[in-house]
């Protein structure tokens, strides 16, 4: 890339690596499109835990204050853990409080944001489809919109996706994946009628065999429901029978008279393949993965979107650090990038695949392993890893929101 000090940066994805990415570019003067597929912000069930790695930061720069203002965020959320109903264990880190945050209310804060700023622009409805290359360069992309292709022109490209990115395979790189026993049935209920009911935490239930049901507030009065277990769980979502079944067992004695009567084929839910993989490279000339999109992370420990936001961070750092010494923002750029964060996406996979293997355990060795697990950890120097990250994460060029023009 030639070396320009206002380059053209195309986003694609409008989720929380791509809009904090957005935001901290745009708030130092470099010009930002965003493609983002969906008509909105409002679609598929998303992680809505923020952890304190993450926290520290959006309180730092007055984002998080803005969410609680609007009633988008509850701060000071403890997470816990349970072998069965009622036998708690150490999460895994120590003690952790962070905030439920809706991320759809995330998404539209940033958004609005960056949208102070005239050299920013977000296209909804704009699916990027393939790469164009020159010299072995993507110098743009193919998108559809309505049904129309077009193209896009950039000179640097970062895609913020997630896990269902076409553009890692478009460019040829290779993926490693790690096995994972279950994938998950994301269930939300309307609690407007029993607001009172619902939980102050976020809940994590494990059965034995696989079987680990999460139940946490969110906004709106609802109750949002993880259910992971072995089996066709694409099926059970279809077959509501079977779905009371398994799942009511599961449920916590308060919330369980609300779930029973709630529980119907008009209950939203959505099927999630779980997937543990990663990009043996982040980054091609012209293009970078961040967040999902170069590691795809299981939902266990709500990690997903806490790193995703944290690798956005780190690349407006080094990308704004190339920019202000006249550097190109070539592969040289995005290797620092990737230099900094994949070791600890790595470690937290490989951790992320540890527990799923102690969660496929008979309940009486799971508890006993949770258990084990969380005092060696609170004797450890790893005590503050599950909710603090395992790297040291700062937004350098963050601007304050009350900083912002108006």
């Amino acid at each position: 890339m030639s070396q320009t000090t206002n380059p053209q940066v195309v986003i694609i994805g409008a989720g929380p690596a791509g809009l904090l990415l957005a935001y901290q570019l745009v708030s130092n003067g470099v010009p930002v499109r965003v493609l983002e597929r969906h008509p909105d912000f409002e679609r598929e069930f998303r992680g809505e835990f923020l952890q304190p790695a993450v926290l520290a930061t959006l309180e730092q720069f007055g984002i998080l204050p803005l969410l609680v203002e609007r009633k988008l965020a509850f701060p000071d959320v403890e997470r816990r853990l349970f072998v069965g109903k009622t036998r708690r264990v150490m999460v895994p880190g120590g003690k952790e409080r962070g905030s439920l945050i809706s991320q759809a209310g995330l998404l539209g804060v940033l958004h609005e944001l960056c949208g102070r700023f005239p050299h920013y622009r977000l296209d909804f409805g704009t699916t990027a489809l393939q790469t164009i290359r020159e010299n072995g360069r993507v110098v743009a992309l193919k998108t559809r919109r309505e049904g129309t292709e077009g193209r896009v022109d950039g000179d640097l490209f970062v895609d913020c996706s997630g896990r269902n990115s076409g553009l890692r395979k478009d460019v040829g790189l290779q993926t490693e994946s790690n096995p994972i026993p279950a994938d998950v049935v994301w269930l939300r209920f309307d609690f407007s009628d029993a607001p009172e009911a619902l939980p102050e935490s976020l809940d994590v239930h494990m059965f034995g065999k696989g079987v680990v049901a999460v139940f946490h507030r969110t906004t709106r009065s609802r109750l949002q429901v993880a259910y992971s277990a072995p089996g066709d769980l694409g099926g059970l979502r279809k077959n509501l029978p079977e779905l009371r079944r398994q799942l009511l067992p599961t449920v916590p004695e308060t919330l369980r008279p609300h779930l029973e009567a709630k529980l119907d084929e008009n209950t939203e839910t959505q099927f999630l393949r779980v997937v543990v993989d990663r990009l043996e490279r982040w980054h091609v000339p012209g293009l970078l993965f961040l967040g999902d999109a170069a590691h795809t992370m299981s939902p266990s420990g709500g990690q997903g979107l806490n790193l995703a936001l944290r690798d956005s961070i780190v690349a407006a750092n080094h990308l704004l650090d190339a920019l202000r010494a006249g550097q190109p923002l070539d592969e040289r750029v995005f290797q620092k990038i990737q230099d900094e964060r994949r070791p600890e996406a790595d470690q937290i996979q490989a951790m992320q695949t540890r527990v799923h293997r102690m969660v496929m355990a008979p309940l009486f060795v799971e508890h006993l392993m949770f258990t084990v697990l969380g005092l060696v950890l609170k004797l450890s120097k790893k005590a503050s890893q599950g909710g603090q990250g395992l790297a040291q994460v700062d937004m350098r060029y963050g601007i304050p929101v009350a900083q912002l023009p108006r």
